[in-house]
């Protein structure tokens, strides 16, 4: 069985790389045409989102043809965007769009036979300030899908690719230079210093915005809003069931301790497949897993729970409450990822136990104001975020673009 499913993806590989080879003879390259892609896509979501939202907004890019790849292109939200395109990820005209396009933008890397060539610019935003380590950085062998020696070459691949990499910070490009390898292929100064896009929202939104957000997702006006927002475990995969969430909070231990004043936004990283019940939790528990945008989730919520996930760098953008439940903090370390960061710089209280989680959360005051730790954190890895980073990344990036206030 598990040749013939070996044969059938390898079948399916050529298929792809055939239509995208047919795409590339019989397409010329458009100027003013981008291709947008966030998380494969999965979603219209991160930075490639906030980037597409500036060139609607802004009139220097009013030329330009927008095209979004997507699995589910049925969205109404988007059909009535004038010069948007949906083209459904991975299908002839997926192809065709790419082929055609001047301009990728990507949050993640796509399939290593998609290249852009050397007319093509490459903007790999990445989706997230790493914690843990990733790329060629990675020396452990807890990966259950991949061996260590694989992931550097996935990474050293899509090095090649990259024309420009968008960083938050200093510390974010010394560590993107490491892990893509990109001194090694002489490509270090295609890192664009610049902040992160994607958090130009947390700096434009208004209180009635967040107010509508809260009542959208059936928030009274009353409750304290936690988001608990865990990542995967790359030791916690079987080919029957994908990524499984395990050692996570105990809800019934969460509700009986911060009873009814508390609501619980459930987060779950998309990788992880296991369909969570929270039928017993109504009221207490909502479940945002399928949530495109996180940064929604960020701006109505009071305080963030989350272990090992790279949200946390953007939420102290807000300079509300982090707090942070290791359990399994040795096995990570130690087995799985290990870290670029001591978990002595993170910018809120280290937890090991449930109870310590519940009473920390009972412990934020209304009041909150971020300590020396957190601002030292702010002014290391947020100090370029603000609302304006968009306007600047395709300054950079757009060709001949002259883009006024």
């Amino acid at each position: 069985m598990k040749k013939i499913k070996d044969f059938l993806r390898a079948l399916m590989l050529l298929y792809k790389r055939l239509l995208y080879f047919v795409a590339r003879i019989t397409s010329k390259i458009d100027e003013k045409t981008v291709v947008f892609e966030a998380f494969q896509g999965r979603s219209v979501a991160c930075s490639p989102k906030a980037l597409y939202e500036e060139m609607l907004r802004n009139p220097h890019y009013s030329e330009f043809t927008l095209i979004w790849s997507l699995r589910d292109t049925d969205r109404e939200d988007m059909s009535q965007a004038q010069k948007v395109q949906l083209v459904k990820f991975e299908s002839y005209r997926y192809y065709k769009a790419l082929a055609t396009a001047k301009y990728w933008i990507f949050n993640s890397n796509p399939r290593p036979f998609l290249k852009p060539g050397r007319k093509r610019i490459f903007v790999q935003t990445w989706h997230g300030t790493p914690l843990k380590k990733i790329g060629c950085d990675v020396t452990k062998s807890g990966n259950a899908m991949t061996k260590v020696s694989d992931i550097q070459k996935i990474y050293i691949t899509e090095a090649k690719k990259i024309t420009f990499m968008i960083s938050p910070s200093e510390y974010c490009t010394e560590k993107f230079i490491s892990a893509f390898h990109l001194k090694e292929e002489k490509k270090e100064n295609c890192v664009l210093t610049t902040g992160y896009p994607r958090n130009d929202y947390l700096y434009r939104v208004t209180d009635k915005e967040i107010e509508n957000l809260k009542e959208e997702f059936g928030i009274k006006k009353d409750k304290k809003v936690v988001l608990y927002a865990p990542t995967f475990r790359d030791n916690k995969y079987s080919a029957k069931e994908g990524f499984r969430l395990e050692n996570h909070l105990n809800f019934d231990k969460a509700r009986e301790t911060l009873g009814d004043d508390y609501v619980i936004l459930f987060r779950a990283h998309y990788f992880i497949s296991q369909k969570m019940d929270f039928s017993n939790y109504r009221g207490f528990v909502i479940d945002v897993s399928k949530v495109e945008d996180v940064n929604q989730l960020y701006v109505i919520s009071d305080v963030l729970i989350t272990d090992y996930s790279s949200v946390f760098f953007d939420y102290a953008n807000l300079k509300r409450p982090i707090i942070f439940f290791m359990s399994d903090y040795e096995e990570y370390k130690n087995q799985l990822r290990d870290f670029y960061l001591d978990i002595k710089e993170l910018p809120g209280k280290v937890t090991r136990e449930q109870e310590e989680v519940f009473e920390a959360i009972k412990e934020v005051s209304d009041t909150f104001v971020p300590d020396e730790k957190y601002r030292e954190f702010n002014s290391k890895f947020n100090y370029l975020d603000g609302p304006d980073t968009s306007r600047k990344v395709l300054e950079r990036i757009i060709e001949n673009a002259v883009v006024g206030e």
